[in-house]
């Protein structure tokens, strides 16, 4: 950890990749706070992202019992995940996002999670290779919907990061203080697999350890037509997205690029 907070100031001081943008989606989420506070936020971001990269490199070393170690894991979570075989699992890049590997992998639990492909091949083995668990399946993007089906249809579960920008395909809801366009996804594959919603996080604590969680979203009250229905669905997730950002500001990845190109 103490390698993983030197890595996040380097990159704060010297390696400032997209610091402008995560800088101004910070000062455009937290109008209220002034100059001093932005910067703070943004340092503690990258000094997290730092020890979550450590974290994601050492991840191949954990086994059940370090694993329990290192995340609590309420029993609510954990009956909901094993009562309910192949369910839906929206998420956000807020924490570390990683570690659902581990977690579902090591606890038995089938997780299938939609991943982007790394352009350059060597860092897209080196990253399979620290992301492989027993239990655990790889989806990239562009293998197709039919995949994400399947896996439902074999029981597990489909993990979704659900923030980012999904351009002109997406659905523009509110996150913060912001009009972002999210991807459909989670909300199609409900439609078509009538398979339940569940949103969940693992998040740092002040003991440098993780909390993970999984609640159930509620769809039995969403009424209207098909994209009247995803855009409810996602309005829900961004909403408890943003409770959970106002919670923990330096554990969300800010290097996204929230609104359009021009507008930074």
């Amino acid at each position: 950890l103490l390698l993983g907070r030197t890595i996040g100031r380097i990159l704060y001081y010297i390696i400032p990749v997209r610091k402008d943008v995560a800088l101004q989606n910070i000062k455009d989420n937290f109008p209220q706070l002034n100059n001093d506070q932005h910067v703070k936020i943004l340092k503690n971001t990258y000094i997290h992202f730092g020890m979550v990269f450590s974290d994601f490199l050492r991840q191949k070393q954990l086994n059940k019992k370090k694993i329990d170690k290192t995340v609590n894991i309420d029993s609510k979570s954990i009956n909901i995940l094993k009562e309910n075989e192949g369910c839906i699992i929206m998420t956000g890049h807020l924490g570390n996002w990683e570690y659902f590997l581990p977690i579902f992998g090591l606890n038995d639990i089938r997780f299938s999670i939609v991943a982007q492909k790394i352009k350059n091949s060597y860092l897209n083995k080196l990253f399979l290779k620290y992301r492989s668990f027993k239990n655990v399946e790889i989806i990239f993007k562009k293998e197709g919907r039919e995949k994400m089906m399947k896996a439902l249809d074999d029981k597990f579960h489909l993990g979704l990061a659900s923030d980012q920008n999904a351009g002109k395909r997406g659905t523009i809801v509110k996150l913060l203080n912001i009009d972002i366009s999210i991807p459909k996804g989670a909300a199609i594959f409900h439609l078509k697999s009538k398979k339940p919603i569940f949103i969940g996080y693992c998040v740092m604590n002040k003991n440098y350890n993780y909390d993970f969680f999984i609640e159930s979203l509620d769809t039995s009250k969403i009424k209207g037509s098909k994209s009247e229905f995803v855009k409810s669905i996602n309005s829900n997730f961004t909403s408890g997205l943003g409770e959970m950002i106002v919670k923990y500001p330096n554990q969300y990845f800010w290097f996204h690029r929230m609104k359009n190109k021009n507008d930074y």
